[in-house]
């Protein structure tokens, strides 16, 4: 059940505080009350302020460790904490063939700045114009570093070297190219990472596979951004670390790019379409098909 309560400071300062079970039991049963009437819990439509269960459920609701073992609260213990909630005129309980039927009493004396009820408070609870701020605030930020990605190749961030053990002499041209390659892309990789300038083994182990594919340093380069991008849209504040991760989405887009291209070739070509493609390649003319 989603949503937010608001509690006041003074239950510091009140008994209940230093009555851990009691405590413990009041906070749950506002945590899951209703904050609006209709919501239908084990079958029983529920007004604001409301929350039903059993005590031997509560019990292992309020399951606490003790050692290395979960314990939960005896029932009796669970009875105690109602009683003294009653008592306090904190809580109403009503016994019903479902389970014990808790009210949330006195909730309407907490309130909000403007003086609106405001105890119970659903999910979601921002304005148009707060959402609308938010949304902007996202979009700015998302292009911020979409334009980043796009310029990461224009910066010289670090001196890659350091990642490989790269010879310094007799270096044939294709180990040349070879080392450039793992620059470049984890030159890449770095600058959009933005967490430090050296790779883990395992990174470079995954970096050697990823420069390893059949495929050109500009198409790697290209896939590399794109991931970030994409993973920026899920996760705005978030970030990449792992080379691994990179690797493995990287194989499933070529892998991707693979299946039409096979699933073209591995479909048969019939007698019409094989005659217009050899006309058109010109290898046959239809003047000699006639003949």
């Amino acid at each position: 059940m989603s949503g937010w309560v608001k509690l006041t400071k003074q239950f510091t300062n009140d008994e209940l505080w230093f009555n851990v079970s009691a405590f413990r039991l009041y906070v749950w049963i506002l945590m899951k009350a209703t904050y609006e009437d209709g919501i239908v819990l084990n079958g029983l439509k529920l007004k604001k302020g409301q929350y039903i269960r059993a005590y031997s459920q509560l019990g292992e609701d309020l399951m606490y460790i003790e050692g290395r073992s979960k314990k939960a609260l005896a029932k009796s213990t669970v009875k105690r904490a109602v009683d003294k909630l009653v008592k306090k005129g904190l809580l109403m309980a009503e016994e019903t063939p479902l389970g014990t039927l808790f009210t949330v009493m006195n909730s309407d004396d907490f309130k909000c700045l403007d003086g609106t009820a405001d105890f119970f408070c659903p999910p979601f609870r921002e304005t148009e114009v707060e959402q609308s701020q938010n949304e902007n605030k996202t979009e700015l930020e998302q292009n911020n570093r979409k334009k980043e990605y796009k310029n990461v190749k224009n910066i010289d961030h670090y001196h890659i070297q350091e990642n490989f053990n790269f010879p310094s002499q007799g270096v044939s041209n294709d180990d040349r190219l070879e080392r450039e390659r793992k620059e470049n892309i984890s030159r890449i990789f770095i600058g959009l990472r933005k967490q430090g300038k050296l790779l883990s083994p395992k990174d470079k182990l995954a970096m050697e596979r990823i420069c390893s594919l059949p495929v050109k340093t500009e198409q790697l380069e290209s896939l590399l951004m794109e991931i970030f991008e994409e993973y920026l849209l899920k996760n705005p504040n978030g970030t990449i670390c792992s080379v691994s991760y990179c690797e493995k989405v990287i194989r499933t887009k070529l892998e991707s790019e693979k299946k039409p291209q096979q699933q073209k070739k591995s479909k048969k070509e019939s007698m019409s379409d094989r005659i217009e493609r050899l006309v058109q390649e010109g290898i046959i003319s239809l003047e000699e098909e006639a003949q």
